[in-house]
């Protein structure tokens, strides 16, 4: 492949030079780079640049090295393979095993006359779990369908319990076409997600159980500061009380943990998207480390772990990355930060008990 776009080099030339003007052509890694002057329209000319080079399976990437904005062409990926069984299969598997996570969270609330019946009970935290998921996976879908990136459709992940999930995805197989679009694609998620979690730990708490004494052996887990807040104001519990949380509590609560985990500002994740398009590739990179220390710093030894591995693939970035990103688009990155902070678990405090 490489060696076919060098000597192919005049003719991608011939298809950039009608909306940008090349100053230098050289080589990286066998592909070539065109050193290009900015055009008035800097979006339009790279619209009309990748509709010329799609066909031919490239995607035109404007790019500054060495004081220079460049056009680097970079592979098309191909379309994605529509395999909406896998991902029904996948959704109905993740329904049962919430379902029977929350099954397994109501049957000691029945025992103790706290909850009328376990069905009810599992529910109660599966369907309110199920939705912050399916949401935060649509929030990045349709951002996806509006700003041209092609992706998947959601894929759930099954667990046993307690969670029932580990979460979602969708793949990406194209580039967000620059960084307002790349930010979009990172916060849609976790901000829809968000959204549906707030009014479900609202009734959550509301339904918990605040108690004088345990009614036996207990593992008492750690807070976000969202949660802490809430129950405070909802039910002014006093100093001494237990609370027990309802099923839907700790469907928000773990909604909130995935959340978090995915506004870590590293590697893929959704925060570190939001990273890439704020700060840059180099920056970037930095911030995945820090994500790193973030991550060990909040109890997230596995999340530490993943995130040190896909370090070294680095982020590719939107295709126009000289545009910054506008004020209304850094907005959503600081409403991020706000998102991550109320929402961060300390897990430390599980792993000493």
């Amino acid at each position: 492949m490489a060696t076919d776009l060098i000597w192919r080099v005049e003719e991608f030339r011939g298809l950039i030079e009608p909306s940008f003007t090349v100053e230098d052509v050289w080589f990286d890694g066998g592909r070539p780079v065109f050193a290009i002057r900015r055009p008035p329209d800097l979006r339009r000319a790279l619209a009309a640049v990748r509709a010329r080079l799609e066909p031919l399976g490239l995607l035109p990437a404007l790019r500054r090295r060495r004081d220079a904005d460049l056009i680097v062409l970079v592979p098309a990926a191909p379309p994605l393979q529509a395999r909406w069984q896998v991902n029904l299969l996948l959704f109905l598997a993740t329904l049962a095993t919430t379902f029977y996570a929350g099954y397994v969270q109501a049957v000691p609330l029945v025992a103790d006359g706290l909850l009328s019946n376990t069905v009810g009970g599992a529910l109660a935290f599966s369907i309110p779990l199920m939705a912050i998921l399916f949401t935060h996976e649509m929030g990045h879908l349709v951002v996806a369908i509006v700003r041209g990136i092609r992706a998947s459709l959601p894929y759930f992940i099954p667990m046993f319990p307690p969670l029932g999930t580990m979460g979602a995805f969708i793949f990406t197989r194209s580039p967000a076409p620059d960084r307002d679009s790349l930010m979009e694609l990172g916060a849609s998620g976790p901000l829809a997600g968000f959204a549906v979690a707030l009014p479900v730990l609202v009734y959550g708490i509301r339904h918990s159980f605040v108690l004088a004494a345990a009614p036996g052996p207990l593992l008492s887990l750690p807070d976000p500061l969202l949660v802490r807040w809430l129950t405070t104001y909802l039910l002014h519990p006093a100093r001494e009380a237990i609370i027990l949380g309802h099923p839907t509590f700790w469907a928000g609560w773990f909604g909130l943990l995935i959340t978090s985990l995915n506004l870590l500002p590293g590697v893929m994740l959704d925060g570190g998207h939001a990273v890439r398009a704020a700060m840059g590739a180099h920056r970037h990179r930095i911030m995945s480390y820090a994500a790193v220390g973030l991550a060990l710093l909040l109890g997230y030894l596995p999340m530490a772990a993943l995130i040190f591995l896909f370090i070294a693939r680095g982020h590719p970035g939107p295709l126009d990355d000289l545009t910054p990103l506008s004020r209304s688009r850094l907005a959503l990155g600081l409403a991020l930060i706000a998102v991550f902070t109320v929402s961060a678990v300390p897990m430390w405090s599980l792993w000493r008990q």
